[in-house]
């Protein structure tokens, strides 16, 4: 154990360098990086070379970099020692992807998934495997954005104020940090989903999801043994995916994403001079700037101190991104540089208990040895049983207050409600349309047939007050028939019973007899018409109810199918507006496109123009490209020379100084110069790149070429440019492709030169360049001397440039001036040809008219 815990262990750095993404491929990007088959090294151009422990080529996947570099820190982590994963490199390299810090739990059986969740799945893996001890595990997961420590998983609005603290025992702690206690993979997940969506991410021009603080997941691992739960050990692992460094020419970034980038460049060169300070094996007892920013000092432990540390220094291919990827292959290069001091973290209460144990123990084989009783040692292995059940107690109540916050916590969380998008508008308006459509047709439908109906029923109650009126009179007839029977009825009654007293009238009674019966019978005829005849008046009566409710519905559908068309009408209107703006908007697209039209055939003007330009700057290139391989011999000849002449004494030191400065500087200006020349190509080699695209679409489409311009370094004078646009497409991309080699062959070159100008060593050489005071001051005199000739000419230059613009903008008035004189003379001139042209109009209509009436004389 001793032993194990004085070792000293490096950094151990992994290099992983994702493929060319197809943005990159697009602009004609190469590969400016060579692995090493077999051996964990990269070679970067042509001569430069870095080694680290683990080197994974584009090709390389996920489960094979955690497999390699990551599971050794693992099975340490179990042992009881502190273990850190860190993620560097520049922005839109691949850290983000390789840590998993966008994982979800969809992808959990999806094999790009990072570091984060196969650490997981392997913690717990290892947690069913060992059965001998209980486990505790705790997650905690933080940003810092600004300089500003955010809790990722604390949900609450009133968020506690988090600062850090030093512990001479337990390192650095942070107080107000939540930590959530996990009894499954699931639970830690959702804590690494909860904080994944909380990360501040925005978008630059080099990533789309550019992450914009430092986030650090850490796991707390406890582990105490089954059968004595007194032995506690505690090992964390922090996995830390930190920002990418950003360039603003390449980011683009402004306003909020400007201060974010400007404070993530902050924090990473406070990281880089800790690992400068550490790495410096001269500069062994040197101060170490931890507190210069609050992401060193949580990585205090991590690095040079008391962990095991992995760093997965992530890197881009393209050569577009050479000097950003050079930048962190030495920077990785010096972390592996950095010693650290692992122990096995035990508990210091579980510690304390655990000597009080086997001072217990030790002290119960003294008493069992002694042949005398004795009162005291008694007394003291009781008392040390008391105090080790007192120590064990409170360790107990502190695990399960603990486990009751969490619970707590836990409880008070608040679900996450999603919200479902709105359909587009189309869609939404001709669903409906066609939905009010359906009701309207129904209700046409429904109200046609009702009308059908009231119709029907009103044309048979037309027919039925035609039948009324007839069966009116019938009745007027038949009352007065059936009153006159009833009236000859009572009289043949009266006479025949008179007849009944005079024999003589027996015949006469008979017959009146017989007309009663007769009358009887036409009486009952005409009381079943009477009857008749009412029920037809009630019959009336019922259709004339029903076709009064006919018509009320009818009339409320009709205020309904009102409503719809109004509805449909307004809805209509909406949508004629609604496209009335898209037209109007495609016409300012094409009115835009037919000045972009304007515009291409202005830049095929000025393309001629522009020929001598882009031939300069061909001509500048290459020039730079020797100064910068002259200078560079020359300051090697110089410093050989200042080797043999140091010793001659002060005679001829500020002539050297001066030669040196000079050297240097040239050296300087060279290497920007060259730096500005290979930026032109790379942006030539992008449009040639987007060109051949361009091209090749055409050629699958089977299109004719269409000129473009672009901004070349190869000239062609209007008669090639002619030619060239009569060539096949296919002989137009083979000598684009040709060009594009010409580009990079030239890009390459600048490359190694200036990699070979800012090699890492150039600070030490200028700074051995000054071998005394006498040198110092001779320097520091030449340089102040330089510098007021530098600002003499400045301010000269920038009067000239003032009174320059101040000449342009005198030009622009007048040209201003000149155009208002020309409008103003050519509205004039408008008005003079619609004045002639009104003369000439009436000469015309009056010698039309006067023509007929001088021939009708002539005629007389």
């Amino acid at each position: 154990m001793v032993n194990e815990e004085a070792k000293v262990i490096p950094v151990r750095v992994a290099l992983r360098c994702r493929p060319l993404v197809p943005k990159e491929i697009g602009e004609g990007c190469q590969c400016c990086l060579t692995f090493v088959p077999g051996e964990p090294q990269v070679i970067v151009g042509t001569e430069k070379a870095f080694t680290y422990d683990y080197v994974f080529d584009p090709t390389a996947e996920q489960e094979e970099v955690f497999n390699t570099a990551v599971s050794p820190l693992l099975c340490g982590l179990f042992k009881g020692y502190h273990a850190t994963v860190l993620a560097y490199g520049q922005t839109g390299s691949g850290k983000t992807f390789s840590m998993g810090g966008t994982y979800t739990s969809a992808q959990e059986n999806d094999p790009s998934v990072g570091v984060i969740p196969r650490v997981i799945r392997r913690i717990f893996e290892e947690r069913k495997k060992r059965t001998d001890c209980e486990f505790y595990l705790s997650v905690s997961y933080l940003e810092i954005y600004n300089e500003d420590i955010l809790d990722l998983l604390c949900t609450s609005k009133d968020k506690p104020t988090i600062s850090i603290r030093e512990d001479p025992k337990d390192g650095i702690k942070i107080v107000g940090l939540t930590e959530k206690q996990v009894f499954s993979a699931d639970e830690m997940v959702g804590c690494l989903e909860l904080g994944n969506s909380a990360r501040t991410v925005g978008s630059t021009a080099m990533n789309a999801a550019s992450s914009r603080s430092h986030a650090i997941f850490t796991v707390t691992l406890e582990q105490r043994k089954t059968i004595d739960k007194i032995d506690s050990v505690v090992s964390k692992l922090h996995l830390v995916d930190l920002a990418g460094s950003e360039r603003q020419k390449k980011t683009k970034a402004e306003g909020d994403r400007l201060k974010e980038g400007i404070s993530i460049n902050r924090g990473l060169l406070s990281l880089g001079n800790v690992i400068s300070a550490l790495g410096d094996e001269s500069k062994k007892n040197a101060f170490v700037p931890y507190r210069d920013s609050k992401l060193t000092r949580l990585l205090q432990d991590s690095l040079g101190g008391n962990s095991h540390t992995l760093m997965i220094a992530c890197v881009s291919p393209a050569d577009s991104n050479m000097e950003e990827t050079i930048n962190t292959l030495r920077y990785a290069d010096r972390a592996r540089k950095i010693k650290n001091k692992p122990i096995v973290n035990i508990d210091p209460r579980a510690a304390e208990m655990s000597r009080l144990k086997q001072q217990v123990q030790e002290l119960q084989v003294m008493l069992l040895h002694a042949r005398g009783g004795v009162i005291k040692p008694v007394k003291r292995i009781i008392m040390l049983h008391h105090v080790c059940f007192i120590l064990q107690s409170e360790q107990e109540n502190e695990k399960l207050q603990s486990k009751l916050e969490q619970l707590q916590h836990h409880a008070g969380d608040n679900a996450i409600v999603d919200k479902n998008s709105p359909e587009a508008f189309t869609t939404h308006h001709a669903l409906r349309q066609a939905q009010l459509s359906k009701e309207l047709i129904e209700l046409n439908k429904v109200l046609s047939l009702k009308e059908a109906f009231v119709r029907k029923m009103c044309q048979n109650d037309s027919q039925l007050e035609q039948v009324e009126s007839v069966h009116q009179k019938n009745v007027q007839t038949l009352q007065s028939a059936v009153d006159s029977l009833q009236k000859e009825k009572e009289e043949l009654i009266l006479a025949l019973q008179s007849a009944k007293k005079d024999v003589n009238q027996a015949k006469i009674s008979e017959q009146r007899r017989k007309r009663l019966q007769e009358l009887e019978c036409q009486l009952g005829e005409l009381k079943k018409k009477l009857l008749e005849q009412s029920k037809l008046l009630k019959l009336r009566e019922t259709s004339v109810q029903k076709i009064s409710k006919l018509m009320q519905d009818i009339q409320a559908m009709k205020t309904q199918r009102t409503q719809l068309m109004r509805q449909m009408r307004d809805d209509s209107e909406k949508f004629r507006q609604w496209k009335s703006k898209k037209e109007r908007e495609v016409l300012q697209l094409k009115e835009k496109d037919r000045k972009r039209q304007y515009e291409l055939l202005k830049l095929e003007r000025d393309f001629q123009k522009q020929a001598n330009v882009l031939r300069r700057k061909t001509e500048e290139a290459a020039a730079a490209n020797k100064r910068l391989k002259d200078a560079l011999q020359k300051r090697s000849e110089v410093a050989d020379k200042r080797k043999d002449a140091q010793n001659k004494g002060k005679e001829g030191a500020a002539a050297r100084v001066k030669a040196w400065l000079l050297d240097e500087v040239e050296v300087m200006v060279s290497t920007e110069e060259a730096r500005r020349h290979l930026g032109d190509l790379l942006e030539d080699r992008k449009v040639l790149a987007q060109e051949i695209s361009h091209l090749n679409q055409q050629i699958e489409a089977g299109e004719t070429p269409i000129p473009k311009i672009r901004r070349r370094t190869l000239i062609l004078s209007e008669l090639e440019t002619h030619k060239m646009l009569e060539t096949p497409l296919t002989k137009q991309v083979e000598n684009l492709k040709t060009e594009m080699g010409l580009r990079n062959a030239q890009i390459a070159d600048l490359q190694q030169k200036i990699l070979a100008a800012e090699n890492e060593g150039r600070l030490k050489q200028r700074i051995d360049g000054m071998t005394s005071i006498v040198d110092t001051k001779c320097a520091l005199k030449f340089l102040m001397s330089e510098l007021v000739s530098a600002k003499t000419a400045t301010a000269k230059l920038e009067s000239e440039l003032k009174q320059e613009k101040g000449n342009i903008m005198d030009l622009k008035k007048m040209l201003s001036d000149e155009r208002d004189v020309m409008s103003t003379m050519d509205m004039e001139h408008q008005q003079q040809l619609l004045e002639l042209e009104q003369r000439h109009q009436e000469k015309v209509l009056i010698s039309g008219f006067f023509h007929p009436l001088t021939v009708h004389f002539s005629l007389l």
